[in-house]
């Protein structure tokens, strides 16, 4: 990293220490931790953390890695937005549910955080995965989050039918025996866009094992994390559904409540389906706009041609998926990015393919505002000040 005043990427425990130095002072605050598979996605989201001020954890799952050709491509991405953007807030670049293989990639690939979820295996085993990757990253300066409960829903390649709650009494023996920094501990939320009802949440879970871990001294060094937390707004499934989209059945994560959940001592928020819906719903608008658009650019006759059906389209788990059901950008990009993988990775500006440009700004609008909304909902707009 030669620019390295300019580009520096952080662990996430100075971005969750200045949460909870703010928690402490009465002023509940978490940092947003934010999915990325894309440059104009990444830009956005870093448009949107440095409009509020806000520190900001920028995510990428093992499958958007994969989509990009490796972690490596991923971090290229975020520093090279930094450096377009000028951005100076601090920010970290994180796997989001990795196993020890890509975690330790990751490591060895420039990530400053990643995420062990053993949560799978029974908790003597989940701890000793846990602290392997602890002892694998910490010397090299990259932090580490573990998981412990299952939350239900669909992240990647790991499904659970149902939440197996945590155990707040046991969150900090898990982190200090593991290692780890921070701990996604389920307590009723769930991934994807159908998050069910919303008593299955138990934030009293989340009170408890805070508790714990202030009675213990360790709320400045370990760290609660909630994922599953996207909010699904009506008004993006609605508008998504009145351009082609059949979705149905979705929900989210109320907002009092996650408000309540950094009140009562979660210091990161997950958030990937928010910004899936917010850049389906500026793609099919932009479509929808400029018919004939596919005439003058390849690529966006490309993404045309998956929302159409005329260009099969695979979900997550390489299964066919109707058009009208598409969410993951990385479903109808996929024809781009085997042709034109420049595209998604360099900064759009820079091609002569106007409409395409035009696409992909409203695409990083609409994930800066989104972005923006959800840090003065974290309590995190002004911390980085």
């Amino acid at each position: 990293m030669e620019e390295e005043n300019q580009l520096r990427l952080y662990s996430i425990v100075p971005l969750m220490q200045m949460a909870e130095k703010s928690s402490l002072d009465d002023s509940p605050s978490a940092v947003g931790a934010y999915n990325v598979n894309f440059y104009a996605q990444a830009e956005g989201i870093l448009k949107g953390l440095s409009g509020t001020d806000a520190p900001g954890i920028i995510q990428a799952s093992k499958g958007a890695c994969k989509f990009q050709g490796g972690p490596d491509v991923i971090q290229y991405i975020v520093l090279e937005a930094m450096k377009n953007l000028g951005h100076e807030h601090p920010v970290a670049v994180h796997l989001d549910h990795g196993d020890e293989t890509s975690a330790i990639e990751c490591v060895d690939k420039g990530f400053s955080s990643v995420m062990i979820d053993a949560s799978h295996l029974p908790d003597e085993e989940n701890i000793a995965a846990t602290n392997a990757i602890v002892e694998y990253a910490h010397p090299r300066g990259v932090s580490v989050e573990g998981e412990y409960g299952l939350l239900a829903g669909v992240e990647e390649d790991t499904e659970h039918a149902k939440s197996v709650y945590a155990d707040p009494r046991f969150v900090p023996e898990f982190l200090e025996r593991s290692g780890a920094d921070a701990l996604a501990i389920a307590y009723g939320t769930s991934h994807g866009p159908n998050k069910g009802r919303t008593d299955s949440l138990d934030t009293t879970i989340v009170r408890d094992s805070y508790q714990g871990l202030l009675k213990a001294s360790m709320t400045l060094d370990k760290f609660l994390v909630g994922h599953g937390s996207s909010t699904v707004p009506a008004e993006l499934v609605a508008g998504i559904n009145a351009l082609g989209g059949t979705l149905e059945g979705t929900s989210g994560v109320p907002g009092y409540k996650i408000k309540e959940a950094i009140e009562y001592g979660i210091r990161k928020v997950n958030i990937d389906t928010d910004l899936r819906l917010k850049i389906t719903l500026a793609m099919r608008q932009f479509l929808a706009d400029n018919p004939g658009v596919e005439k003058s650019s390849e690529a966006l006759g490309m993404i045309k041609g998956v929302f159409d059906g005329t260009i099969p389209a695979l979900d997550k788990h390489k299964k066919p998926i109707e058009p009208g059901m598409l969410v993951d950008p990385r479903s109808y990009l996929d024809p781009v990015k085997k042709n034109m993988p420049e595209l998604l990775r360099e900064d759009y500006h820079k091609c002569e393919d106007d409409a395409f440009i035009e696409a992909m700004e409203l695409v990083s609008q609409g994930v800066a505002e989104h972005v923006a909304d959800l840090n003065r909902m974290f309590g995190s707009a002004g911390l980085a000040r």
